[in-house]
């Protein structure tokens, strides 16, 4: 997919969104906060409001990607709101993790649709 960034503020905007995400994910790994979901919550809700109702190539061609990044972090939400005792079983880590692969992998497929990794 040919992406033009000159000029293209939306786009460039949707492209800072993607690397934020990649390093909210990253950093959620490496600590275990899920404080950072917060963070994360708001940079794919922007990320959605660019995507979602984009016409041009850029975000049509992502589409399936962009929509595993918005369900699995739905299925995070929807999961931690789940859990009745206020702790974190195995169970609910192990999902939340699978939850979080799935988006960082849909994050990087995009990123290579766009020649950026």
């Amino acid at each position: 997919m040919a992406t033009d960034l000159a000029g293209n503020e939306k786009l460039q905007k949707f492209i800072a969104l993607l690397s934020d995400l990649n390093h909210e994910c990253a950093e959620v790994f490496a600590s275990g906060k899920i404080e950072i979901l917060h963070k994360m919550n708001g940079t794919i809700r922007d990320m959605y409001e660019i995507q979602h109702g984009g016409e041009e190539e850029a975000y049509t061609a992502i589409e399936e990607d962009a929509q595993a990044i918005y369900k699995n972090f739905n299925a995070i939400v929807a999961m931690l709101k789940s859990n009745e005792n206020g702790t974190f079983d195995k169970a609910t880590n192990n999902a939340v993790k699978t939850f979080l692969r799935n988006i960082f992998d849909a994050n990087l497929r995009i990123l290579t649709a766009y020649g950026l990794v």
